[in-house]
């Protein structure tokens, strides 16, 4: 990182502090109107605010300090371990199950859920009590399957992350579709009853009407 201090004259030095501390960081002698001071190896006790002060040439004199500038320190602080993880139900799971994916870590305040693929998280947590925090898939379907990991923001720090943790793997699979009725071999002969009159000779009559069901 590179601080940089603008100077309205020549000076004779030019000095770096930290806000509040009287014993200065580094110093650059005969500056014309620019000092650049360099912070190598950055750290998150780095991440506070600082200032410059010169002593002038002509008029001679020292500066009161600058205001102060605030450092912000961002990404993966190694020195703190990743976050552990579960899945559950475990890998396989049928579409439309909700799916709980858990992550823990003792330095963490806030988790979140990566999804490979994706550069941002899909998901973030504020942890509420203990050191564990959860993530729900709401009735997943194969979109979701994918490998997942978690990661959390150093707890004290607004911008410091754990590395990403091991990986757990989704498969969402169709839903076995429920057995399908089965055809009977054969089907049963249907009675109904239809009405024919048949006439047959009679001595006394042209001719008598009856009847009789038929069988279709």
């Amino acid at each position: 990182v590179t601080l940089r201090c603008h100077l309205p004259q020549p000076s004779a030095w030019v000095r770096l502090y930290q806000y509040d501390n009287p014993t200065y960081i580094e110093q650059k002698d005969k500056v014309q109107d620019m000092a650049e001071f360099s912070l190598a190896g950055i750290k998150q006790a780095d991440a506070v605010r600082y200032q410059c002060q010169y002593q002038g040439l002509a008029p001679a004199g020292t500066s009161e300090k600058s205001d102060p500038m605030e450092l912000v320190v961002t990404g993966e602080d190694h020195r703190y371990p990743p976050p552990s993880i579960s899945l559950s139900p475990e890998e396989h799971v049928e579409m439309g199950t909700n799916v709980t994916i858990c992550c823990w870590n003792i330095y963490g305040d806030a988790f979140f859920l990566h999804k490979d693929g994706h550069s941002a998280p899909i998901q973030r947590q504020k942890l509420s009590v203990g050191a564990m925090d959860t993530f729900t898939l709401f009735g997943v379907t194969p979109a979701d399957s994918g490998t997942y990991r978690c990661s959390y923001r150093i707890a004290g720090c607004c911008l410091l992350f754990s590395p990403l943790g091991d990986n757990v793997t989704l498969e969402v699979i169709p839903r076995t579709a429920p057995p399908g009725r089965s055809e009977p071999p054969f089907r049963s002969p249907l009675l109904t009853h239809e009405w024919q009159c048949h006439c047959i000779p009679h001595p006394l009559r042209w001719g008598l009407c009856t009847t009789k069901p038929k069988t279709l």
